[in-house]
This record gives C-alpha cells, sequence and structure tokens, in this order.
C-alpha cells in the first residue's frame, strides 16, 4: 500500500469551535446549559439553527470521509477477511506510518412471514418456539388509537406510554417559517 499525504495534518487545526452568534463569540466547549439559558432569545434562536446546520455538515463529512476510507482500505480489508476465511469482522491494516483498523459488522435480517411459518411448524411438532425465536409483539400506535374502546381496553393493561425526550425548533416571531 503506498503513503497518502494529507493537507489536514499540514494545516494546524484549531482546538476550540468558536460559534459566532450574532455579537456573542462562544466556544463550543463553553457551552453549558446555564449559559445557554442566558442568551438573549434571538441569539438562542441562532445557536438552534446553527448547531442543526453544523448537524448535518458534519454528518456528510462523516459519510464522505466513510466512503473515502472504503474506497482507499475498503478492499484490502475486505480480502485479508476473506482470507481468513470472514467476510466481516476486524482487520487491520498499515499505509505508510498509518494505523488501520475496519471492522465490517453483521447486518442480519430475518423475513418475518418466513419466521412466522417456522414458529407454527415448531408448535405443531409439539415444541416450544420461544426456545428457539424471539417474539417481540407490539401493536401500531395508529391503529390502536383508532379501534372501538371495546376493542382497545384488554389491550390497555400491557401498554405503557413513556414520553420521549423533547424537541424543540425556534423561530424568531413575525419572521418567516
Amino acid at each position: 500500500m503506498q503513503t497518502h499525504s494529507s493537507a489536514l495534518a499540514a494545516t494546524p487545526q484549531p482546538a476550540a469551535t468558536v460559534l459566532d452568534i450574532g455579537s456573542l463569540p462562544l466556544q463550543l466547549e463553553d457551552l453549558t446549559r446555564e449559559r445557554i439559558k442566558a442568551l438573549p432569545k434571538p441569539a438562542l434562536q441562532e445557536l438552534s439553527v446553527l448547531l442543526a446546520e453544523m448537524d448535518l455538515c458534519l454528518r456528510h463529512a462523516r459519510e464522505q470521509l466513510t466512503a473515502a476510507l472504503d474506497e482507499l482500505y475498503g478492499d484490502a480489508a475486505r480480502a485479508q477477511l476473506l482470507d481468513a476465511g470472514k467476510d466481516t469482522g476486524t482487520t487491520h491494516l498499515t499505509d505508510g506510518d498509518l494505523a488501520i483498523t475496519v471492522e465490517i459488522k453483521k447486518s442480519v435480517s430475518w423475513d418475518q412471514g418466513e419466521l412466522a411459518a417456522i414458529a407454527q411448524r415448531i408448535a405443531s411438532n409439539g415444541d416450544d418456539p420461544a426456545e428457539y425465536i424471539d417474539v417481540k409483539y407490539s401493536v401500531s400506535e395508529r391503529k390502536f388509537a383508532a379501534w372501538p374502546e371495546t376493542l382497545r381496553r384488554p389491550f390497555e393493561a400491557a401498554r405503557t406510554l413513556k414520553p420521549a425526550k423533547p424537541a424543540f425548533r425556534l423561530a424568531i416571531v413575525g419572521e418567516g417559517k
């Protein structure tokens, strides 16, 4: 494998990310709940938008980095795993003075209809399908809400509602959405 030079290595990166929120430059590392709560309302909204944009940019950059690394090292990593008789797992490569650890995880999915048929065959043979197959029961919340009360009542004892974390969208009053 050949050595690849990097412009990132030659360009020193700042240790802290400075957020310029209007006239309030803040360092990302210094954002605490208390400091955020003390921000003026327009700065709160600006911070919310800025962080959402940064999140999108970061996600895009990660996808690009992963794609580039896969183009650079993916084939060699897959070949090394195949040589070891595997198609998933962790392998190690070197490229000059760069040590690369490549982890290719398993992604398994099961055909639910086929599993249901297998579970029925197991049960018809007198065995307990739960010894072989994990079954998770669930009810669509939309369907549950549409059921008549007589059908919903027996299910209510099995239903637990837990609020999720809140999501916030901020806008300055009078500005377009």
